[in-house]
């Protein structure tokens, strides 16, 4: 079943309206004082007539559902309050854990994410999917590439397996973690053989990718999109930009909250003392690579927040960072975290856009994120496929 068939299955039988105070349809569009008409889980109509309303939102700004096109939902902190490091950890507390993060994350205003990408993800994709239990629509890697997966041949084997599993894109970890050092890890050849085989049956691909040389290597061998980035020159925002590679550079939340936690992951795998200044570094850099990229101005920069533990409905607060410290515009930001999402995991027709034909995802928010970003964090409203999962409070 598709990743938006079950959604019109749990959707209200009868066509509900909704005023906008404000609209920002996600492609760039604003209007006021906008009527919603809603048909199942799709809208039928958006127009300016008055009149009772079954959803009245006129104090607020509305958008689309939000998108975020890089997360963990099963990374989570374990009881003793450490990242989870416990091999042993029973599968029943592991997909509870990751239930409680996709339940977070839609309560903030995501409707849709990609999960890069537990095996478990599966099974959380699918409950969601029945109706029952409350969580953004998911996208998911099952699982990654890594040069570890073999040769050529290896990996395009793995890729078919992949997409008969059930697969909706395929990440690759063309570099080593930041925190080692970022250096390139996949040759040319396994790029070309990943790249060129999700190609073949029909899967996205997107690559955990640092610097000049790596992130290089990823675009001349067709892949998708770049995940993390951080340093490269500006031959490679030309690059990016000719050949339409998708980019998601996070600058703000994920750095914001290992220091946050920064007790919590200290000690385990490579979150050292080293790794810490590693990391402190990709942060100045990464600001820097995301304002050139900005300035450029076509590159297609898209939202993630590779949200692990302790960040998990807090995916907004990148949103800010872009804007405050990146120096994208809101509105920029705004449709980077929907219709520009959406057209980055192959849904442009479906999501991220609030108009005539498109799934019903919206969130409601107070205030006016074309002149105050923070307000993408004052969420009041949430609605997926034409069912409210967080209805106004009295």
């Amino acid at each position: 079943m598709g990743v938006l068939a079950t959604v019109t299955l749990v959707a209200q039988d009868t066509r509900v309206t909704i005023r906008a105070g404000r609209l920002l349809d996600g492609a760039g569009g604003m209007s006021e004082n906008v009527r919603l008409t809603l048909d199942g889980s799709r809208i039928a109509r958006v127009d300016r007539l008055r009149g009772e309303v079954t959803y009245d939102l006129s104090d607020f700004t509305v958008m689309p559902g939000l998108i975020d096109t890089h997360v963990h939902l099963t990374a989570h902190f374990d009881a003793d309050g450490q990242t989870h490091d416990d091999p042993d950890e029973p599968a029943e507390e592991a997909m509870l854990f990751a239930a409680e993060n996709a339940y977070r994350t839609l309560m903030a205003g995501f409707t849709t994410v990609q999960s890069l990408g537990s095996p478990r993800d599966r099974y959380l994709r699918e409950a969601i999917e029945r109706g029952t239990l409350p969580g953004p629509r998911i996208l998911t890697s099952l699982g990654a590439v890594t040069a570890e997966t073999g040769s050529p041949d290896d990996i395009r084997a793995y890729v078919r397996e992949l997409a008969q599993d059930g697969a909706d894109v395929v990440k690759i970890f063309a570099s080593a973690s930041i925190r080692d050092g970022g250096a390139q890890v996949m040759t040319e050849e396994q790029l070309r053989a990943v790249c060129d085989e999700a190609s073949q049956v029909g899967l996205r691909t997107v690559a955990h990718a640092y610097g000049t040389e790596s992130v290089t290597a990823v675009i001349e061998a067709g892949c998708g999109g770049i995940e993390h980035g951080t340093r490269f020159s500006d031959e490679v925002i030309e690059l990016m930009a000719e050949r339409g590679t998708y980019l998601d550079l996070h600058v703000g939340l994920l750095w914001a909250n290992y220091e946050e936690h920064r007790d919590s992951f200290l000690g385990t795998g490579n979150y050292t003392d080293v790794g810490f200044a590693r990391m402190d570094d990709a942060r100045r850099t990464g600001y820097e690579t995301f304002r050139r990229a900005v300035e450029h101005g076509g590159v297609k920069l898209i939202f993630g927040t590779d949200a692990v533990a302790g960040s998990h409905g807090r995916n907004a607060e990148e949103l800010v960072y872009r804007v405050n410290d990146g120096r994208q515009s809101p509105m920029d930001a705004i449709i980077s975290a929907t219709s520009g999402a959406a057209e980055s995991l192959g849904l442009a027709e479906d999501i991220g856009t609030l108009a005539a034909g498109f799934e019903a995802d919206l969130v409601a928010v107070e205030g006016n994120p074309l002149t105050d970003i923070g307000a993408v964090t004052n969420v009041r409203f949430v609605m997926k496929g034409g069912v409210v999962q967080r209805p106004l409070a009295p």
